[in-house]
């Protein structure tokens, strides 16, 4: 017998040995089954999920959520008597749920190993926020890493420490872009937090190497708007420049399927469009994995907050942080985060207030300003050579950023309330910092006069008419009430 032939009738053999004992074990377990009285059955097919129901509101009682825009404290008020940052506190306290994003950085600077500079508050402001009604809180923005990475972490330590509940930063962009899961007497509440930049953005795991920690970028692509004309100059140009002298080698080729009204010139992107203005273009991916982890986390809660830190506007020429009209990356984001299971959408970063739209029954709020905005808090020990050392101009004292106006100082908070897990109305109580008072109590929200307040909700009305929101004053508290 040949060596093909032995090794064939070997492994024939085997194959029956195995047979045999599985046979014998299948028998015994079939014998075991059969004298209890068992019988096989065949799995009934799982009836589909449906998508309707898990994406729905699921908390039928009636429901409170109170939404803030940025929020940077670098020390608490301690017992401060003023009754009307008092009045607006309580508004946060008596929600449900309270939401603003946490732009500033925490930590215990007596023990801190970080660079002292930046929005830095110690370890006294958590507690203070918690006592203020904060719940759950967005920490995607810029600001994440004014002390480097150290304070990204400590945040997160006093965070963690007085039980606010975040979202946005991780250890890496899973940890970043996952849902955070706030569990409340009426139901589970989720939170996705993302930023509209790339610094200190995290990075995924690959293989055996760890990720880079940071927040959860959602990045946009800038085109700015020109004219044909301007198209087809820029085009010239381009040729010209890259045009190759004789006796050159390797020489790089320009495009050949351009479309003809728009060009990357300089590394900056170009398109025919009102001129003034530019679009931005999220990234594929970032979109569809938040977008998916907005789905998860609606999945997974019975009402779910959306939060983006966006700090850029279609106004080419509009000043950084007067940004108050609505870029359309963040329409188009806010839409797939309501089709997505999103119950509310907050937007925050301009420093100014933007837009309010009700898409699909669910509020949307563009940019709610400044909640707490103590940016002029900057201690000697926090300077570390970052703040400008000229002298003042008139007017104007060089611990307040010169760039900053009144208008970044009044805001809103929202309380919207629901009903057998629809929204029914919307509150919009305007806010303001305290611009005209003393510098030490200056961005502290408080209740304005009266026709501070007339002239904020005035204000708030115009940038949401062409949402098709009607926002009705009464007593210096605006209204949008939700019809049917």
């Amino acid at each position: 017998m040949n060596f093909h032939a032995r090794n064939k009738t070997r492994l024939l053999g085997k194959v029956a040995l195995a047979a045999l004992i599985v046979g014998l074990a299948g028998g015994g377990a079939w014998a075991q089954i059969s004298g209890n009285g068992q019988q096989w059955t065949t799995p009934l097919e799982p009836a589909p999920r449906d998508a309707g129901t898990n994406l729905a509101d699921k908390i039928m009682e009636p429901f409170t959520v109170v939404a803030v825009g940025d929020v940077m404290v670098k020390r608490p008020i301690g017992d401060l008597d003023l009754p009307a940052f008092h009045d607006i506190v309580k508004l946060m306290q008596d929600a449900d749920v309270t939401h603003g994003n946490m732009e500033g950085n925490l930590g215990d600077l007596d023990h801190f190993d970080g660079p002292l500079r930046g929005m830095m508050g110690d370890k006294d402001v958590a507690p203070a926020l918690k006592e203020m009604g904060f719940d759950i809180m967005g920490r995607a923005n810029n600001h994440i890493m004014d002390s480097d990475r150290e304070s990204m972490i400590s945040t997160e330590e006093q965070l963690n420490r007085v039980g606010i509940i975040f979202a946005g930063t991780g250890r890496d962009l899973e940890e970043a872009r996952a849902p955070a899961y706030l569990n409340g007497p009426k139901g589970r509440v989720a939170l996705v937090s993302m930023y509209t930049g790339t610094n200190a953005a995290a990075t995924y795991r690959s293989g055996n190497t760890n990720g880079r920690m940071g927040h959860n970028p959602i990045i946009p692509t800038v085109w700015y708007n020109v004219t044909q004309e301007q198209i087809d100059i820029m085009k010239k140009m381009r040729a010209a420049i890259f045009t190759p002298p004789p006796g050159t080698t390797n020489v790089s080729t320009l495009p050949t399927d351009e479309p003809a009204d728009r060009i990357t010139f300089m590394d900056t992107h170009y398109k025919v469009g009102p001129p003034g203005t530019r679009n931005f273009v999220m990234n594929p991916s970032d979109l569809k994995e938040n977008l998916r982890s907005i789905r998860n986390g609606k999945y997974l809660s019975d009402f779910e907050i959306v939060n983006c830190h966006c700090h850029v506007g279609p106004i080419t020429s509009q000043q950084w942080l007067f940004e108050d009209q609505t870029p359309d990356m963040l329409i188009e984001l806010a839409h797939g985060a309501v089709d997505n299971g999103a119950d509310m959408f907050v937007g925050s970063g301009p420093h100014v207030l933007r837009g309010i739209e009700i898409y699909k029954g669910k509020p949307i709020f563009y940019g709610l300003g400044e909640n707490y905005y103590q940016w002029q808090h900057f201690d000697s020990a926090l300077l570390s050579g970052s703040w400008p050392r000229e002298e003042p101009k008139e007017g104007v004292d060089v611990r307040v950023s010169q760039a900053l106006r009144a208008i970044n100082f009044e805001s809103v908070v929202t309380k919207s309330y629901y009903d057998k897990g629809k929204l029914v109305e919307v509150r919009l109580y305007p806010t303001e910092g305290g611009w005209n008072g003393p510098i030490s109590q200056l961005g502290m929200p408080r209740t304005p006069s009266p026709e501070q307040a007339n002239k904020i909700l005035t204000r708030l009305a115009a940038l949401s008419k062409p949402f098709g929101t009607d926002i009705v004053i009464e007593k210096n508290v605006g209204y949008i009430r939700i019809k049917g």
